[in-house]
């Protein structure tokens, strides 16, 4: 894909929301950053990839309500929007990448003149430079063009004039993988320093900063809840080709309040892709692994953040079974998750081995 065309769907696509919103208890801003920062070298498979310091810029829309529904006022009224960025790596292997995001920034101290924020944004990214086998062997970090990607940044805002245009500086936790639908994929994470302005469009209203209250009656009681995940991806070994993978969840959740839930119970992992892996490592590792049996359970225990419908699940488990140890014994799984109705919901989640991700899986789910 040109990457001028695609720099012009993205800026258009973004435009369309923007002048899409005409609610009136809404006011905008634009925020731009220039940032430059350091790739991760978290495996040593990527020396030759990592070529010196990464720079780029964000370009965020932001938009604030006032409206005293129960998500703005849980979370101090956050900002949420859209961002697009463009990260040159600084390296003839790793190339450029362009981004689109959906973001939330949460007001870390929002009574004081000078906040601190977070945010928080997930999307998808265009890399321009891809694995080749004859043309570009070095790059083992991305396997794809189109990657997943997600970003973390704790800023800090100076007010400079009128309230309107704020100076704004930072730190970030940037990353991209494309989780395994295409080898390689150890993905890349790069830390940044951030530099930009802030500009509000129209003048700003003041948004209430009185939380609601959370000593509503919660239940004690733990509930069950049953999912089941699949998907494709691939191997480690490069070309090996996608298979589909089925996951079984069962587990026990609690209420700790009206944001938070603690999780724990059991994970059956029916991975197709393992069973060719094991045959691979047999063949050419000399081993003497059952190919038959490449089925994994672990156990696990996890948080839920609650948002409205949404919820954003963290969770870490174990693997205690496994015939042949793929990766590593330790997972981790990230995502979200949507209620559809009391007893039925539905998820999309990022299945990782120690900072290394398996699978992209899309699940349904039943509470008892």
């Amino acid at each position: 894909m040109n990457k001028k065309y695609l720099l012009s769907f993205l800026l258009n696509l973004s435009f369309f929301v923007i002048f899409s919103q005409n609610e009136i208890d809404k006011f905008n801003n634009l925020q731009t950053d220039f940032f430059i920062g350091k790739p991760i070298e978290h495996d040593k498979k990527l020396d030759n990839a990592i070529q010196g310091n990464s720079y780029g810029f964000l370009l965020s829309w932001n938009e604030n309500s006032t409206k005293n529904s129960k998500f703005n006022t849980l979370f101090n009224y956050p900002e949420r929007g859209y961002s697009l960025l463009y990260q040159n790596f600084n390296s003839s292997v790793l190339g450029e990448v362009y981004g689109g995001y959906r973001h939330f920034t949460y007001k870390l101290n929002p009574t004081k003149e000078n906040p601190l924020k977070l945010t928080t944004a997930f999307g998808l990214g265009y890399v321009t430079k891809k694995y080749d086998a004859i043309y570009n062997d070095q790059n083992i970090a991305i396997g794809s063009n189109l990657v997943a990607s997600a970003f973390v940044k704790l800023q800090y805002f100076q007010f400079l004039v009128n309230k309107k245009i704020h100076l704004n500086t930072g730190l970030s936790l940037l990353h991209f993988s494309n989780v395994s639908l295409k080898n390689p994929n150890l993905g890349i994470n790069t830390v940044s320093l951030h530099f930009g302005l802030n500009y509000a469009l129209g003048t700003p209203k003041n948004i209430p900063s009185k939380p609601r209250d959370s000593a509503n009656f919660i239940s004690q009681q733990i509930k069950y809840n049953l999912v089941i995940r699949s998907g494709f991806n691939e191997s480690l070994i490069i070309d090996s080709g996608l298979y589909p993978f089925y996951t079984v969840s069962f587990y026990g959740s609690r209420q700790m309040n009206i944001y938070s839930t603690l999780t724990s119970g059991l994970d059956f992992f029916d991975s197709k892709f393992l069973k060719h892996h094991i045959s691979y490592i047999n063949l050419e590792e000399g081993k003497n692994y059952n190919e038959d049996d490449y089925r994994r359970a672990g156990i696990f225990v996890g948080h839920e953040l609650t948002q409205n419908n949404f919820a954003f699940i963290s969770q870490i488990g174990y693997t205690f079974y496994a015939e042949y140890p793929y990766i590593s014994r330790i997972y981790e799984r990230f995502g979200f998750k949507y209620k559809l109705n009391e007893h039925l919901f539905t998820e999309i989640t990022m299945k990782v081995n120690l900072f290394r991700a398996e699978a992209l899986e899309f699940g349904i789910g039943y509470k008892f």
